[in-house]
């Protein structure tokens, strides 16, 4: 999937710009917003939105209980999280939930209002924009309203995280600034991670990140709990698979050290995406790569002092057999959120809330009993490219 600098690629873009969707995709991945060949920004965008590669074709397992070995009974599995739907979701796409200053930050695609010729002739949806609801109003659907400032632009603004201060964001978006776009050799418009600082009540103009590049995607910041690290998402030269995980350090000065590839620990030949670090350094993700119950399964990597030690599938009823991602928590008060285009929701994707009941282990070496899950290593073809990750 192409996206050019006219309408029909604009449209295109959208198509491919699913990328902020995620795998609803998948289905729609045949419908795609994400690209084989980029990040995937956008879950729905690939399938219904078209934000993933189909994950339909992809080989499963099933009865993948995380927390005890030889229990295959999903009943059992349920009682380690309690998932509720959300009021605040749409019949649009809606995930990439995010933690800031006691509100919730998602993005969605719900802006009918302000209708472009740019959409996504899939779905109809316009592109995706960043809102915030609080807490305490989260039950509420009128509660939700766009970001202050100047984040939100024409194309996919998605995948928001926020320093511990909240004066700084850093955001997923479609190559454009100053109200221009970029493509690549190909004619497409890829991902890039933006930053920008919260002054006056509102955000501040975007800067794209140093190591951005035209001819590849970056998406989907996740910040290290001390902010010092920023993981991400990308199909860079010397990725594993179609999209990678890495990690780039934050200097003093705020200027960047060299982007590091997690590893094959980490990484498969499929796509890793959507990287979050919770309060206690655990480092969670979505993957069609790693063995789950099919599309984007949500997996868990416990640190150690090289790095992750492991890949975890969360089990049910966090993952389906639809696309599960954008997945986070509070460690202390264990609660956190995350979407899917599961059968049974609003709309294409939405945001599910969780509380947890069954804790996570608390050393490495209570993990050694637990049988880790084996990769897929062969991916069948996706239908369709997008151009998310």
């Amino acid at each position: 999937m192409v996206l050019k600098q006219n309408y029909g690629a604009l449209f295109f873009l959208f198509f491919l710009g699913a990328v902020f969707s995620q795998e609803k995709q998948l289905e729609r991945a045949e419908k795609v917003f994400k690209n084989s060949t980029s990040i995937e920004v956008k879950r729905g965008f690939d399938s219904k939105n078209k934000i993933f590669e189909s994950f339909a074709d992809l080989e499963v397992s099933k009865n993948i209980d995380p927390f005890k070995q030889n229990d295959n009974s999903a009943n059992r599995a349920i009682e380690k999280f309690i998932v509720n739907t959300l009021n605040i979701n749409s019949e649009y796409s809606d995930h990439a939930p995010s933690f800031f200053n006691g509100e919730l930050v998602f993005a969605s695609s719900r802006d009918i209002n302000n209708f472009s010729n740019i959409i996504d002739e899939s779905n109809n949806q316009p592109f995706l924009d960043l809102y915030s609801t609080s807490f305490s109003n989260i039950s509420t659907k009128n509660s939700v309203f766009k970001l202050k400032g100047n984040i939100n632009t024409k194309f996919h603004e998605s995948s928001a995280t926020f320093s511990k201060d909240g004066k700084t964001v850093y955001f997923t978006r479609n190559n454009y600034s100053k109200k221009k776009s970029k493509t690549n050799a190909n004619g497409i418009v890829l991902l890039k991670i933006y930053r920008s600082a919260f002054v006056n009540g509102k955000w501040g103009d975007a800067e794209e990140l140093s190591f951005n590049n035209d001819e590849y995607s970056i998406a989907h910041p996740a910040l290290s709990p001390d902010g010092k690290f920023l993981y991400f998402a990308s199909d860079m030269p010397g990725s594993i698979g179609k999209s990678d995980l890495y990690v780039v350090k934050i200097n003093e000065d705020g200027s960047f050290g060299v982007p590091r590839n997690l590893g094959n620990q980490i990484n498969t030949s499929g796509r890793e995406t959507f990287p979050y670090i919770s309060d206690k350094g655990k480092l969670f993700f979505a993957s069609d790569g790693h063995k789950g119950f099919g599309g984007l399964d949500i997996f868990m990597a416990m640190p150690n002092e090289e790095g992750f030690f492991g890949v975890y599938n969360l089990g049910k009823p966090i993952n389906s057999s639809k696309d599960d991602f954008t997945f986070i928590i509070n460690e202390e008060s264990k609660t956190g959120y995350f979407a899917s285009n599961r059968i049974g929701g609003k709309g294409d994707d939405d945001i599910y809330s969780f509380k947890q009941i069954v804790p996570f282990p608390k050393h490495n070496n209570e993990l050694k009993g637990i049988q880790k899950l084996e990769r897929i290593l062969e991916l069948k073809p996706s239908k369709d490219a997008t151009t998310s990750l």
